[in-house]
């Protein structure tokens, strides 16, 4: 019965394998790796190129021989990896596509014939990239074959392209920028091919930009690719910053640039902004020394085209400030309130974390809420508080003050009672003294100038 059932399992895996035919497409360049599938025990297995008479490429036994064959050119034997039961050809180039044929024989009998047709897929482009947003965008995709297939193309988002006959023509656009892919149908199989499109843009980093009243603030206005930044005098119109401020919902102007004259005019000097090199490095970035709570708001960096095209990169920053309330120099026993702030609600997911001097009662205390209340603060609360701004366990930015308490008691306030104590006992008793050498004389000028018993009403006289 067993052995009944292996006969029907070797009859099945014939079935299925002899004479196979198998469609590959591929691109110059692709790497490839053609399985034989099942082998017998005794297998000897034999590759060639285009017919079974053929160009001989490799060939493997179960006796341990595996070799590529040197003499069928170096186009092959600087691409072939040989294995018992599949070869892979490496780097492919124009003169590897074809048909590879496969024989495997058991002993000296003919146990299966496998084909492989390796079919060239071209993909390209008709314009130079990067392309400039508003020009025209030509995509074409061909296999080289006549076979019975379909070719579609997917944009960067995953939808559907409108193509004709695998050619995709449009006005570009800034979403087309990213990973298109090529797609060639063949009896329900599907190959695709990624084709990188380059589209000038600004990088799609985070809108937020988190800063602190004690960090320096960074507005990342970048264009990819770089490379465009080279063009900017022949396509580009304008560039301009603008910011509307957290607490305004009127527009500024903060720089201008036109490539006509090369010159960068600074509209709003007061908001301390400055910039760098863009030409270098495809960067419109701002920067300033350190961060100010005027600084909250939105800020825009567009640049428009000579075709009448814009694109723009729209920031959000967000300023941390830590206010203390009454103060930061306070003494023992005192209330204390600590604001961690932007000036309004935060992102989703970003949540606030204190971390208290190592010294605090508070120290190991889980401390999540915006608003922190200290009844009774303490010396052990000086120190310097840190609030962080935080999204899961990155840390966004961080904003720092530094407390001061004194004891209710200080050295000095008790040096400062003793000493008051101390002229206050001095100046009684120098009163005293004074008090006492004031009746000492009146008493003396009284016996020096009446001695008699009975004087007489008209007057004193010497006795």
């Amino acid at each position: 019965m067993k052995n009944l059932l292996q006969f029907f399992v070797c009859l099945i895996v014939a079935l299925e394998t002899n004479g196979a035919e198998k469609v590959i497409y591929l691109r110059v360049g692709d790497d490839v790796k053609l399985d034989s599938s099942y082998l017998p025990i005794n297998y000897y297995v034999r590759w060639f190129f285009e017919k079974e008479d053929g160009l001989e490429l490799a060939d493997t036994s179960y006796l341990g021989r595996k070799q590529v064959n040197p003499d069928s050119g170096e186009i092959w034997t600087r691409r072939l990896t040989i294995s018992p039961n599949s070869l892979t050809i490496n780097d492919m180039q124009e003169e590897n596509f074809g048909t590879i044929i496969c024989i495997v024989k058991d002993g000296s009998t003919r146990y299966d014939t496998f084909k492989f047709h390796l079919i060239k897929v071209t993909v390209s482009i008709k314009e130079q990239l990067p392309v400039i947003p508003g020009h025209s965008l030509s995509l074409n995709c061909d296999a080289e074959t006549r076979r019975q297939h379909s070719i579609y193309w997917l944009k960067p988002t995953g939808r559907k392209a409108t193509s004709v006959r695998g050619s995709v023509t449009k006005t570009a656009e800034s979403q087309d920028n990213g990973e298109w892919e090529c797609v060639v149908k063949d009896n329900g199989k599907e190959s695709r091919f990624k084709f990188p499109v380059s589209v000038v843009d600004f990088s799609s980093a985070s809108k937020y930009v988190y800063t602190s009243t004690n960090l320096p603030l960074s507005l990342p206005f970048r264009i990819t690719p770089k490379e465009f930044v080279q063009k900017i005098p022949s396509e580009v119109e304008t560039v301009e910053w603008l910011v509307t401020p957290k607490t305004s919902s009127s527009q500024q102007t903060i720089f201008s640039f036109s490539p006509k004259n090369g010159q960068l005019k600074q509209e709003d000097p007061a908001r301390e902004l400055s910039y760098k090199n863009f030409t270098a490095d495809g960067s419109f970035s701002l920067y300033k020394n350190l961060a100010k709570v005027e600084d909250r708001g939105t800020y825009n960096c567009s640049i428009t085209f000579k075709n009448g095209y814009m694109v723009s990169r729209t920031l959000v920053v967000e300023v941390v400030e830590i206010t203390p309330s009454p103060g930061t120099e306070l003494i023992s026993g005192h209330h204390l309130n600590l604001s961690c702030s932007t000036g309004g609600p935060l992102e989703t997911g970003v949540m606030v974390k204190w971390v208290p001097p190592e010294t605090s009662s508070l120290a190991k205390a889980n401390l999540s809420s915006g608003h922190l209340i200290i009844p009774r603060v303490g010396t052990e609360d000086s120190g310097k508080w840190r609030c962080d701004l935080r999204r899961s366990t990155t840390t966004l930015t961080s904003a720092v003050i530094t407390l001061k308490i004194d004891p209710i008691l200080t050295v000095w306030m008790i040096v400062t009672i003793c000493a008051a104590g101390v002229i206050l006992i001095l100046l009684l008793v120098l009163a005293f003294i004074l008090f006492r050498r004031r009746q000492h004389k009146m008493r003396q000028l009284r016996h020096r100038l009446c001695k008699c018993k009975n004087p007489k009403p008209k007057g004193f006289y010497k006795a």
